[in-house]
């Protein structure tokens, strides 16, 4: 009997698993404001629902914010998981197809996954 393997292949995000559509490797730097203060941040992935990205800041699961997207600007999202300097935001609303592909073509791709 062979042993299954399928967990190997499965990421280490916590939030892989529940994504609802698939991400884009990026690299950019931003900034995400919570609570009235702005933190730097780098994004490390995003699709039109969410992204994740890597910041210093303090952000608690749940919590709202704003992060600073090409061509959309402050767009709201809430912390959806948090670990080891990394944080997973979901969008309260979806970015629509169209400007999504026009702020995709202004942030600068990742060559490799994270």
């Amino acid at each position: 009997m062979f042993a299954s393997l399928s967990h190997l292949n499965q990421s280490r995000d916590p939030a892989v698993n529940q994504r609802r559509a698939q991400r884009d490797l990026v690299d950019m730097v931003s900034h995400i404001t919570a609570q009235g203060r702005t933190h730097g941040t780098r994004i490390i992935n995003i699709s039109a629902l969410g992204l994740m990205c890597r910041t210093e800041a303090q952000l608690a699961i749940g919590e709202r914010v704003t992060i600073w997207l090409p061509v959309v600007k402050d767009h709201a999202g809430e912390v959806r998981w948090a670990e080891d300097g990394r944080i997973g935001v979901e969008f309260l609303k979806k970015i629509e197809p169209h400007v999504y592909d026009a702020m995709l073509s202004l942030i600068p791709p990742r060559q490799t996954a994270w």
